[in-house]
Order: C-alpha cells, then sequence, then structure tokens
C-alpha cells in the first residue's frame, strides 16, 4: 500500500528532474516541561508515503527514479534502556522495505550525493533544515500534491477505514444500550473508549462528543462531564482509529430510551435530512449540492410544525436554515477525521451563512470518502439575534421557538465510500427511532 502512494505521489513530479522530497516525521511530545508523554501519534502525510509508527523517522523519495530513503533516528544503549529494544537497520529495512536507509544525522551527506536542484517540503521547520545544509527549499507543490493523492482512497486504505468503522460501529451499540438516567457523560465515554481499546484500536482520531441536554447544541463539546438527565437527547461524535485510519460517526437518542413527541418530530427532520442526502451521494454531485438539499429539508419540516412561516424559496434566500444548521454537511474521512482535499486549489469558501463552514466543494468521485451529518440545533447564541433581528424575525415563530432554546440539538452521522455507481456506506448503528428504541429496549 506504502509503495502504492509513494508511486502516486512520484508520478505528479515526472516533469521535475532534480527534484527531491524530504518529509520529517513526528517526535514525541510531552506536557508543558515534564517528562509526560503524550500518546505518540505519527503525521498523516508521513505515515501515507511509509507505514512508520515510529517517532523521529524522516523520508526522502527521488521522484524521477522512484528511489525511496528512510532515515532512523540513532538510538544508543541509555535509550534501550529507558525505552527498550533498539533495532538495528537492517531490522528497520527488513521492517519497512525502504531501498536505501540512512541515520537521520546523516541527512547532509545524503543530500550531497543526490544533488538535488530543489527539495520539496511541507513546513517550515523542514525548510529552515534544508535550507541550514545548503540546499533550496520548495514548499509551493507538495501540500497540494499529497493532498491530490490522497483524496481517492487506495484498496488498502479502504481496508483500514472498514475496520476502523465496524469497531466504532460496535463501540456506539455498547454506550447505546448502556446509557441511562444519572449516568455522567464521561462514563460513557469511558464505554466507548474501552470498546475501542479492548477491540485492539488504542487510539482515538478526535476529541470526541458525549453530550446530553443543552450541550448536544455545543458543537464542539468536549467538556464531558455532566449528569445525564431523565429527559434528555444524549448526542454521541465518536470514532476509532485503524492504523492511522479515522472512523466518525454520530447518534442522538433519548436517555430514557424513548422519544417522546417534541424530540422525535425533530429526530425525523434530521433522519430525513441524512437519507435523502445518502440517496444522492454518487460521483458526479457537488457537496454543497447535498447541503443546499439537506437545509430546504430542514425548513420544509419546519413549517410542517409550524416553527418558521413563508415559502421554502424565500427561507432559503434568507438563509434561515443557517440559525439551525450553522455547520457544513460533510467533510473528508481517512488518515485525519477532517482529511485533506476539500478545497483544491483555486477553489473558495462560499461566503453564505450555513455554507461557509462547509469543509468539502468538489464533484465527489470514486474513491472519495466522506461523512454525511445534517444537524439540527437551538442555539441561543443565533436565535435570540434572530429573533430581535426584523428581517430574521418576520420568518420565525418566535413564541413557539423560545421553548425550544433548552432542546439541545440533534446530529446523525455516517460514512460512505463513494464507488463507480452509487456509495458503501461504512456505519451500521441504529439510526431509525424504531431501531433506536428496540436496541436500547434490549
Amino acid at each position: 500500500m506504502f509503495n502504492e502512494h509513494r508511486t502516486r505521489l512520484a508520478s505528479l513530479y515526472a516533469d521535475k528532474p532534480g527534484h527531491i522530497i524530504y518529509i520529517s516525521g513526528a517526535a514525541v511530545s510531552h506536557r508543558y516541561n515534564t517528562d509526560f508523554e503524550y500518546p505518540f501519534r505519527q503525521e498523516s502525510n508521513f505515515l501515507y508515503l511509509t507505514g512508520v509508527q515510529e517517532p523521529d523517522f524522516a523520508l526522502i523519495l527521488v521522484p524521477i527514479t522512484g528511489a525511496y530513503h528512510l532515515l532512523s533516528p540513532r538510538r544508543d544503549a541509555m535509550f534501550a534502556v529507558w525505552m527498550g529494544f533498539v533495532r538495528t537497520q537492517d531490522q528497520l529495512k527488513q521492517a519497512y522495505n525502504p531501498d536505501h536507509i540512512h541515520f537521520t544525522d546523516e541527512l547532509g551527506d545524503l543530500l550531497a550525493s543526490l544533488k538535488p536542484e530543489s527539495v520539496h517540503v511541507i513546513n517550515d521547520t523542514d525548510a529552515a533544515r534544508v535550507s541550514e545544509l545548503g540546499y533550496t527549499p520548495d514548499q509551493s507543490i507538495l501540500a497540494d500534491a499529497l493532498a491530490w493523492c490522497r483524496v481517492i482512497k487506495s484498496d488498502g486504505e479502504k481496508a483500514e477505514l472498514r475496520k476502523a468503522a465496524n469497531v466504532a460501529n460496535i463501540a456506539h451499540r455498547e454506550v447505546m444500550k448502556s446509557i441511562r438516567p444519572g449516568m455522567n457523560e464521561c462514563e460513557l465515554q469511558a464505554i466507548h473508549e474501552f470498546t475501542c481499546t479492548r477491540s485492539g484500536m488504542r487510539h482515538q482520531p478526535y476529541s470526541g462528543i458525549f453530550a446530553s441536554g443543552k450541550g448536544a447544541a455545543v458543537l464542539h463539546y468536549v467538556d464531558n462531564n455532566r449528569v445525564v438527565d431523565e429527559n434528555d437527547l444524549f448526542l454521541l461524535d465518536a470514532g476509532a482509529e485503524s492504523n492511522g485510519y479515522a472512523a466518525d460517526i454520530t447518534r442522538t437518542y433519548p436517555a430514557n430510551g424513548v422519544f417522546n413527541e417534541r424530540q422525535a418530530a425533530i429526530y425525523d427532520i434530521c433522519l430525513n435530512m441524512l437519507d435523502s442526502c445518502i440517496a444522492d451521494a454518487r460521483p458526479g454531485v457537488e457537496m454543497e449540492e447535498l447541503h443546499l438539499k439537506a437545509a430546504r429539508l430542514l425548513l420544509e419540516g419546519f413549517l410542517d410544525l409550524g416553527l418558521v412561516r413563508g415559502e421554502v424559496d424565500e427561507l432559503m434566500e434568507a438563509n434561515i436554515f443557517a440559525l439551525f444548521f450553522p455547520h457544513g454537511l460533510g467533510h473528508f474521512l481517512g488518515l485525519d477525521t477532517h482529511d485533506v482535499g476539500g478545497y483544491p486549489k483555486g477553489v473558495d469558501r462560499i461566503d453564505r451563512p450555513g455554507l461557509r463552514y462547509l469543509r468539502a466543494r468538489r464533484l465527489l468521485e470514486p474513491g472519495m470518502v466522506i461523512t454525511i451529518e445534517p444537524g439540527i440545533y437551538f442555539i441561543p447564541a443565533l436565535l435570540e439575534p434572530a429573533f430581535e433581528n426584523p428581517e430574521q424575525a418576520r420568518f420565525l415563530n418566535v413564541e413557539s421557538l423560545r421553548g425550544y432554546l433548552d432542546f439541545g440539538g440533534i446530529r446523525i452521522e455516517d460514512n460512505l465510500i463513494i464507488t463507480e455507481d452509487g456509495h458503501e456506506n461504512l456505519t451500521d448503528v441504529p439510526k431509525s427511532r424504531a431501531d433506536i428504541e428496540a436496541w436500547m429496549r434490549g
């Protein structure tokens, strides 16, 4: 898989003889000035090209020949005393299969032997290192080239994404059947993370959201420390990570196991937004097209409930949907939860409420992996100013909406691989009201 990735990247440099690529991997991070080590996670571009999940490595790729040089840290005996067994260069070469292996302190000698015209790097640190050694760094191409490569997933990447999704599916189901009023949100987080760890996936791909009640209206809620109330909805946005590849799933359900009438009405609108957008997810469709469809469905549902007034077209024109659905419909998924490539060079964000935070603007293609995650939220910071704004308030049933300011929010999220003729849904967690209630009873 990693050889395939390097070959794909090298192909973009076919017209650049004398140019090479240099990328350093991640180092261990510590908490402030202590010896507390954060769990190590390799830098995603380096992981994409090498599969190395150890700190302090680097690589050089010579695109014109395809030669792959791996640079490993020089470890001494005391490192082995404190940190464990130190593998030899031969053992590392056998493990990672580079064409050539060197120590990282031999970078200068290696560059001298390659005599590059230009050294392509991603970040300022690597650029400074290359400059110190007397060579010309180029930061203009490599980040975009890697994003282009990573957007279309290889078969090996899809397999890892399926593994991550499978474990995240199991973890979500465990929380859904375990939740009880009176539990703390952090207890439910512990159940999710325990299930992932027990399955061999020790890292979470992002800080999970375990939000009850009003906390579910906070888009990036991470406190996860509130006691769940009998009448709360509970929003769980969390995933799993398989060899660096992420799952990102969200479900929302009642803490007591049964949707009340008000919860059911809003939930069904959000589920319709999800299901309709998933049904349309196929090659040739634009992400903003799906987003706008979800927004219209939200407004149609709110009109039926009497929460807004007017015609759908004029409500869309006035961006009323953005008061309840302020984030983007979805994003690319891969080695990063919000994976690279959503905005190719030359594509700008849409300067419009509700769309300016869309994380991907491009036509869907086979091999892309995306999330679809519509949400409906009653956020006082958005609604209260709208109630006082005549241009917005004329579309709102202010009296009814004030009764929802304690509601929180609902988000439902699935992960899709775009295929030649449609999509493959990786998410298998109950999402209809009937299925959720049956699972929670079970």
